[in-house]
């Protein structure tokens, strides 16, 4: 038999305890992109994010960038509420207690008469502060103190990042869509193309011809699928039209993944589509999506008809994937063995082998024993 049993148990897209464990060893130790450099160009500039548990603040403090905590450390309100926005300081909503760029509470009013707090004890009372790094205008924050250079969490993908960042064009089109679906079952889709034509058939696979190949890279793939000749004279025509100057080298439809939870769609060179699947809770997930156009394109109607078109394109392909993730994540519930995967689906395999290696490591780490009896199978599975 050519197919294998996935290494996954279905208790992995399920378990509130699994979901914990997962985020610790996981999340809490991967480089997790929040978003563009032009999203915080301007001081008091800002975006929030769970990662690992840990609500995130990436703010602009004075022309440098930051992130921390997203909570005051007097009484533990949230200091910012909105997703994205711009203040004209970092000042807690509750008492008003203000921080300087290194996260000390510097400006606490009724400080003498009620607090006497000097400089060593503001300095203690500092936000926790969270690693933050770039490549090009891709911002990534991680969430524990030690680990990994982001560029050599990337390796060897920092280079494309760079040329997509210096290729492409700020977002025309960025969404907050709540999947009813565990995360992995959404990069797991993502991983292959066999699913196109019956989830996809009026959608995606008018763009793909239904070649693909995979290559691995430590824990992460990227992904060549042929497009249709069709295809690929629209964008030709679109690129002309608009003006729009395509990154060489990507002439067809690629996808990267960047482990655990960044896809990077990237069609004729000349759209990207840049997906962080974020978890949420056991079950359920948010898929974060902007659309970006190559630089040099013209502004006006036609351009606007254009991205109204991507716009909608995307809505329905999202959609549909959407639609038989949360399926996926019924029928698991139900599930008493790992899935089958076909050769057509190894990349599934790869990312699951990825995924238990990390989380085992940090197990060991930890001296935190396997979470579940399927543990052991699973090991026995990757052997």
């Amino acid at each position: 038999m050519i197919a294998k049993p996935a290494l996954l148990h279905p208790a992995d897209y399920l378990d509130p305890g699994l979901y914990a464990a997962e985020q610790a060893g996981i999340f809490t130790h991967q480089w997790q992109f929040v978003g563009f450099a032009e999203e915080l160009a301007e001081p008091g500039r800002f975006l929030t994010r769970q990662i690992a548990g840990e609500p995130v603040l990436v703010i602009n403090m004075d022309g440098d960038l930051r992130a921390f905590r997203n909570v005051c450390t007097h009484r533990f309100a949230r200091l910012k509420a909105a997703e994205a926005g711009q203040d004209s300081g970092l000042r807690c909503p509750y008492h008003g207690w203000a921080y300087d760029r290194e996260g000390v509470p510097l400006g606490i009013p009724g400080n003498a008469d009620c607090f006497g707090l000097d400089r060593a004890a503001k300095q203690g009372l500092a936000l926790k502060r969270f690693a933050l790094d770039r490549i090009g205008r891709f911002i990534f924050v991680r969430i524990a103190a030690e680990g990994p250079s982001l560029a050599d969490a990337m390796a060897p993908h920092g280079e494309l990042l760079q040329r997509l960042s210096d290729g492409f064009g700020p977002a025309f089109s960025q969404v907050a869509q709540p999947w009813a679906a565990d995360w992995k079952i959404g990069i797991e889709n993502v991983l292959e193309v066999y699913h196109v034509d019956a989830v996809h058939p009026e959608s995606f696979r008018s763009v793909v011809d239904g070649t693909w190949r995979v290559a691995y890279q430590g824990p992460h793939s990227i992904g060549h699928a042929g497009m249709r000749a069709e295809a690929l004279r629209w964008w030709e025509g679109v690129g002309k039209r608009l003006g729009l100057l395509a990154v060489p080298g990507l002439d067809h439809y690629v996808h990267l993944h960047l482990f655990p939870n960044l896809a990077i769609g990237i069609t004729a060179g000349r759209l990207i589509s840049v997906q962080t699947y974020e978890p949420t809770g056991p079950g359920r997930f948010t898929l974060r999506y902007r659309l970006c156009l190559a630089l040099g394109g013209k502004q006006g109607a036609a351009r606007a008809a254009v991205e109204s078109h991507l716009t909608a394109l995307n809505e329905t392909l999202l959609g549909e994937d959407r639609a038989i993730a949360a399926e996926v994540q019924i029928g698991t519930a139900s599930a008493d063995r790992p899935a089958l995967l076909g050769a057509n689906e190894d990349r599934l395999m790869q990312f699951h082998q990825t995924l238990l290696a990390l989380k085992n490591t940090h197990r060991l780490a930890s001296g935190t024993p396997p979470s579940h009896p399927a543990d052991e199978e699973r090991q026995e599975n990757r052997i």
